[in-house]
Formats: C-alpha cells, structure tokens, sequence
C-alpha cells in the first residue's frame, strides 16, 4: 500500500512540474515606459549579415528622450532580458551599448509568443507602453512532436488571445518584419489590434530607417526641412541634431555653418555631440546661430534635422494604419506663434503630402479657419505599404517639419484557402459591416457569389471547375456610408499561383527560415529503418527543443521542490524494498543424497 502512494504522489508532483510556468506578480507596474524584443534566431545571421539591428537599438538609445523608462528583451528558443527596465539617461545609455554583443548570440526557434509575454509582466495599463518587435521569421516553438501543429496553435493564441488582451492592457506593438520570409500578415495584425505601427524592412539597409519610424511614432520630434544638403535655422531653434545616414563605406560628413566654420568629427566647434556609426552620423548643436547650414559629403534617404523650439507645429492623433481609397482628415496648429493678423499673406501655408516607395502618393494644401487651426483632408490614397506623411508649415522667416510613419493596407482582406475552393474576406477598416458594404467578385467575367458569414466576413465559392492558369478574381466593394456611395477597388486574389494567396501578400509556399528547419518529414522517418544511427540523429534533433522545456522548468521554483520530492521518493522506495528483502524468511534446503 505504502509503494502504490508514493507512485501516485510521484506522478502528481511530475503533473504539477509540467504546468505551464506562471510569472510572478511585480509590485509595482510600468508606466509609459518602451520595450524592444529582438529576434536573435539563426537566420538574423543571413537576413542582417552586418548587424545593423544593433546600429539600429543603437541609434534609438541615442534618439530616446531622456526620463522615459526602456529595457531590451531577445528572443529564439529562450526569452532573456539583457538590458532590464531602467529610466533613460546617461548611465542607462552606458548599459545599453554594452549589451550590444548579445544580439549576435543566435538560437535555433523562434518563440515568438513567449517573447511578448515575457516583455510585457508587470504592466497593468496605467499608462501606455510601446513594445517594438523586430523578426525576421514566422512562429518556430521548440516541440518534441507535432511541431506544426504547435506553430499554428501558437499563431492562433497571438492573434486571437494575447494580442486583444495587451491592447486592454494598453500596449501599444510597433513590429518591424525583416525580410520576405517574415511573417507580414501576423505582424500586420498584431499591430493593427494594438494601434502600433507594422514595418516591413525588405533587406537588411532598409532596418535603420524601419527603427527610426517607430520611434517617430513613439516620440514624434520637431524638423526643418532637409533640401539639397541645407536647411534654414530660425532664431527660435534651441538645439538642432542633424540625423544623416550613410553607406558603410561613404565619405567624411562636414557641417558648414552660416558664418563658414567647418564641424566635423576631428573638429566638432560647437557641436556638443558627434556620434560616429558605420552607418550614420548623429551630430547635436545647441544655441545654434541663425540662417543658412549646410552638410558636406554622403547624405542617405531618411536624414533629418532633429530640433528643440518654442515654436511647433502640432497635429490631432493621426492613426498608424490608413485604409486604400479611404479620405482622412487632418488638423494642425502651431504653437508659440505670435499673432500675424488676418493678412493671408502673413500666414504660414501648411501643406500634407503622403510618400510611398515609389514616391509621392498624394497631397493636399490645408486651409486655416477661424479657431487657426488648419484642416483638409487626403483623398486619393491608392497605394498600400508603408508611407511617409510629411506635415510642413512655411513663411518667409521659417518652416516647421511634422512626420508621421504609417502603413496602408486595404479596407478588406481576402485569403484563399489551400485547396482553392473559397476565399474568406474580412473587413479591415472597422466601418464596413454586411449592412453597407457590398463585395464584388468577378472570375474571367463570370459573377461569382458573395454570401455574409458574420457582420464583418463574406465567403466566395470558387467553382470546381478552375482553369490550370494563373488568373485573378477581381473584387471590389460598394459601400454607403455618411450619405455618400464609396466604390472601393479592392486587390485581385491569385488562382494556382506560387507567388500571391492573399491581398496581403501571404504565400502559401512560403519556405520555412534557413538554418530553422528541425526535422524531416514523417513519411521519411518511417521508411527509414530504426537504428543507433538513426537514434543518435534524432536525439540530436529534438535535444534543443528538450533543453528548451527543461530550461523553462528549470526557471520555476517549483522545480527545486519537485526535484527534491522525486529524489526523496526514490530514497524512500530504495529502502523499503530493501527492508522487505531482509524481512523474508528464508528456505532451507536438504541436499540430495
């Protein structure tokens, strides 16, 4: 009786041990504070082979405002923090560059979903917290089976649990995709469901600029207007930081005052501050003098002039996310403008102009009313991605510069399904419901049919009967919205094509992350015959995702008790088969004679 006891007890205490591992509450909640998760999965070695991620943290520890409070997780098999939370200032600054080296400390998964919840205990909502997530790959959990099927239920929790429940926690995800092999839908969602900003950086030359739109849209900064290597200070500039990218391998950069003094990295004069990285320079003027400055030397996309004024240009909150062909409004002022009158031609004009990859998308001059605010709207938005919005006042004595990052995505998404029989569309933009949108759907001009499945989901039924070639189902949607009729064209969806299976850019081919790949197919195991070989190759495969469990259990206390248990259970059923061995009689036994 004593033996089967302590079996159910040791198999109690292994059922406790393998619950999931809960964090422990902190006492005291972050607030307002900015949180960076960096993927360091073995691909980031190929898709970043010069490691601008870290020339990226290290241009946002520079850009930072000081007081905020900041940390820094990594993330592949293992979630660690390296750089705890920590209020912004030197010191903190100090730390930071010199946790650097751990972005180059590769693993094998991508624990995507551990990562967010590590990152962000302890925050209660209080105030907002800006979490930006940089990766370059899809959900990759360690598993010792069924791994697929660990992936996507994963993926699932992540959009439908975890990222609904930061947003009421008031967490606001900024993700940052690095490459074509990330996964931009997922990234797109959980930004979207947070009201953050979703990146795509499509090589490695691209990251700094992603990095610096972000932070843009964490801690929107004041700008004048970079032309032609010049910009004009006014005499109401406190301090200016001029931003200049460059290639790794370009030129001296020198900065030429209105009175002719030359600053540069040997020389900086009245630069207070000259950070040299292989990528950019970040050079700090304060008090500068008034008129004309110029920049000598390799001046990158994305440069800057940075400033502190008394005189800014402000905007009412302009959303991350912007939808196709949808208008949207816009309000701006200037604050610590004297009063110039009513002469209209003493008045800062203020023009909006919205700029993609490929250039300017549209524009718009706004108007001033009487409470001297500025408002118009922009129309023709009919391109999708990441864009640039590009508020500017100017007079004849000054000019203010208000940029906002944003991606624009289509009012409704589409997804084919794998076996190519439906398309399931939801809608994108929260306005459109079944009771006013109507959704078009044409196959090489034959109507198909659209049916409602909730109030913000349609299905198409694709016929059986499809042609072997790659073609398009066109869709479009009408909608009737504030007294007025919207024809929204809609991105077409790709039938038997490798390329395209969703208005988003989704593959269904897509090829698994490089270096990521864990196990062969089942099929191949089973024809292959069980050997020590084979063993020894298995062991070998599944031993990262076994460390990977035990190191999860082994960060729980629990685990001490448990082992504790086991072994005192081992001692004790050791001793009671040896005290029973003692305890049996013995037998005498004759000899023949």
């Amino acid at each position: 009786m004593l033996y089967r006891w302590l079996m159910t007890g040791a198999w109690l205490l292994l059922a406790l041990l393998a619950l999931p591992v809960q964090a422990a509450p902190q006492g005291s909640p972050e607030q307002g504070d900015i949180r960076l998760a960096i993927d360091v999965s073995g691909s980031m070695k190929d898709n970043d082979p010069d490691n601008l991620r870290a020339s990226g943290v290290r241009l946002l520890v520079d850009l930072l405002p000081d007081n905020v409070r900041a940390g820094l997780w990594t993330f592949g098999q293992q979630v660690a923090n390296p750089l705890a939370m920590g209020t912004v200032n030197d010191q903190w600054r100090q730390h930071a560059l010199s946790v650097l080296p751990q972005l180059t400390q590769y693993e094998q998964f991508t624990d995507l979903e551990s990562a967010l919840n590590l990152a962000t205990q302890g925050v209660r909502g209080e105030g907002k917290t800006h979490l930006i997530v940089l990766t370059d790959g899809m959900v990759d959990v360690p598993a010792l089976s069924d791994k697929p099927a660990r992936d996507r239920a994963s993926h699932e929790r992540i959009i439908k649990t975890l990222a609904p429940d930061l947003a009421g926690r008031n967490v606001v995800i900024h993700t940052i995709a690095l490459s074509r092999n990330a996964d931009t839908d997922l990234m797109r969602a959980i930004s979207q469901q947070t009201g953050g900003l979703a990146s795509v950086a499509e090589d490695s030359r691209a990251l700094l600029r992603s990095f610096l739109d972000v932070l843009n849209q964490i801690a929107p900064r004041q700008q004048l207007p970079l032309e032609d290597g010049r910009f004009q200070v006014d005499d109401q500039v406190q301090e200016f930081t001029a931003l200049i990218f460059h290639d790794q391998n370009g030129g001296p950069v020198t900065l030429v005052s209105p009175n002719g003094e030359r600053l540069s990295i040997d020389d900086p004069g009245v630069a207070s501050r000259w950070r040299h990285d292989d990528r950019y320079e970040l050079i700090t003027v304060p008090d500068p003098a008034a008129g004309q400055w110029q920049i000598e030397g390799p001046i990158g996309a994305g440069s800057r002039i940075l400033i502190d004024s008394s005189l800014q240009l402000r905007s009412a909150n302009i959303p991350a996310t912007l939808y196709a062909h949808i208008d949207q409004p816009l309000d701006v002022w200037l604050d610590g403008m004297a009063q110039q009158g009513d002469d209209p031609s003493q008045q800062p004009v203020v023009d909006a102009v919205l700029r993609g990859a490929q250039g300017e998308i549209t524009s718009t001059r706004l108007q001033r009313e009487s409470d001297g605010h500025y408002r118009g709207h922009l129309d023709r938005i009919d391109q999708t991605g990441n864009a640039e919005l590009a508020l500017q006042a100017r007079t004849e004595t000054f000019a203010r510069l208000l940029t906002r990052s944003v991606n624009v995505v289509p009012v409704i998404d589409a997804t084919l399904s794998d076996d190519q029989s439906r398309i399931t569309l939801k809608a994108a933009w929260p306005r459109l419901t079944r009771d006013n949108t109507r959704i078009n759907a044409d196959l090489l001009g034959e109507t198909l049919d659209v049916k409602p499945l909730a109030d913000d989901r349609w299905q198409i039924t694709l016929p059986d009967d499809l042609p072997e070639e790659s073609v398009p189902v066109d869709l479009a949607a009408t909608v009737a919205l504030d007294n007025r009729i919207l024809e929204i064209p809609l991105p077409s969806v790709m039938l038997n094509s490798d390329a395209t299976t969703s208005l988003s850019g989704a593959r269904l081919d897509r090829d698994a992350v490089q270096g990521e790949q864990m196990a062969s197919s089942q099929k191949e195991d089973k024809d292959q015959p069980w050997s020590l070989q084979r063993l020894w190759h298995l062991a070998q495969e599944n031993w990262p995702a076994a460390r990977a469990q035990v190191t999860q259990w082994m960060q729980d206390p629990r685990a001490w008790w448990v082992a504790a248990a086991l072994i005192v259970l081992c001692l004790l059923l050791a001793f009671r088969r040896r005290r029973q061995r003692r305890q049996r009689p013995r037998h005498r036994r004759d000899p023949s004679v």
